[in-house]
């Protein structure tokens, strides 16, 4: 769980940028960002509304009991007895309205807006109460904050590693010819469910064989035939915070090509982590990965997806490591690292996948399973 020290080290960045841009408030409706700068983890479909006032205060519209990280709390009711709750938006815009006009804060005339998460009646709302102000979109200031993961971020990280760790042994016990992609796909399920207590919202690619050459996907009733590989990509998100790791597992022993074709994978794998420091471009990065297993012969230059992606509060951010991209390594940042070769030769694919921190005194690996087919 994100903390309160985590969360105010976040609202001051987002106050300094507030500061350079000149916006007196800031408000979201989304609940990936109000749990990311407020730590209020709301159900999916529960409304909330989070502002930062200029002066540093937080006020938090929620179905929440409790003011918990911010300073003022408008209770939502999202449930009742005694009424029918048909509108909860328009309910959401009223306590919105309502929440604004105590504030007596006639002074905010500049409003940055998590523009995508502000409805018609809640964008109306705002106006109703300061119809001289001005709207600005700041969804590209969030995703430069959101570009640098906090220590209780990369913390949610690893929570959520523990459960691909647990994944991957449960599907290395089961995998064999005969039993199906679903098969393979409960057990490891089951496996996170036990290691977290609780269900867990777990997605991934689960093509086996040949299927997974040029794609992935939800698991079928396709049985595992022997001598396939199977690619296992699995992004577990436990509290708004992804991992997302790859293994690729034998039905039976490897062949020689299955292990040549796994050693280059791992040397691509090592090439792109001895590359990866703080200003440099993700596009080279992206560039050396390709040029080098487009090299061997046996990859059949099939390596046709990205070479590896930033994640957290969502499963793919910046720094996207693809050649048509800007984005810079930089301190902070939270990714991964996935090369791959697919071929009818190798009976499906080979992708290796970890999840790294970017330190400033080098790249530390956050997972730890074994890379072995």
């Amino acid at each position: 769980m994100l903390t309160s020290e985590g969360c105010r080290a976040r609202q001051n960045r987002l106050l300094r940028k507030m500061e350079a841009n000149c916006w007196d408030a800031f408000i979201t409706a989304d609940r990936r960002t109000a749990y990311y700068l407020a730590g209020f983890l709301s159900p999916p479909d529960a409304l909330i509304i989070f502002i930062l006032w200029g002066d540093g205060r937080t006020s938090l519209i929620s179905i929440a009991r409790s003011t918990g990280y911010a300073d003022e709390m408008e209770y939502l009711e999202n449930y009742s007895i005694n009424r029918s709750i048909d509108f909860p938006d328009h309910d959401a815009a009223t306590a919105l309205d309502r929440l604004l006009r105590k504030q007596g804060r006639h002074d905010q005339r500049s409003w940055a807006l998590d523009e995508p998460s502000i409805n018609v009646l809640q964008a109306e709302a705002l106006r109703a109460v300061y119809p001289q102000a001005e709207f600005f979109d700041a969804t590209k200031t969030l995703l430069q904050l959101r570009k640098r993961k906090d220590e209780d971020e990369i913390a949610s990280i690893r929570v959520n590693l523990k459960y691909c760790a647990a994944a991957y042994s449960a599907a290395r016990e089961i995998i064999q010819p005969d039993i199906t992609e679903l098969d393979v796909y409960n057990a490891m399920y089951n496996a996170i469910v036990r290691e977290a207590g609780t269900s867990v919202e777990f997605a991934g690619d689960f093509a086996c064989g040949e299927r997974g050459i040029s794609g992935g996907g939800p698991p079928t009733s396709r049985k595992i035939q022997p001598g396939d590989l199977y690619i296992l990509d699995i992004f577990p998100a436990a509290n708004l915070y992804f991992a997302d790791t790859c293994r690729t597992f034998a039905a039976g022993e490897p062949t020689e090509l299955q292990h040549r074709a796994w050693d280059i994978t791992m040397q691509a794998v090592r090439l792109a982590e001895s590359m990866v420091k703080p200003g440099v471009r993700a596009c080279d990065v992206y560039a050396e990965i390709k040029t080098f297993l487009d090299s061997q012969e046996i990859s059949n230059k099939s390596f046709w997806h990205h070479a590896g992606h930033g994640l957290g509060h969502r499963g793919h951010e910046a720094p996207r490591i693809i050649p048509g991209t800007d984005d810079v390594f930089e301190e902070g940042d939270v990714f991964t690292l996935e090369p791959g070769m697919y071929t009818k030769g190798l009976q499906g694919g080979i992708r290796l996948e970890d999840n790294y921190v970017l330190r400033a005194n080098g790249l530390e690996d956050l997972f730890h399973y074994p890379w072995e087919l």
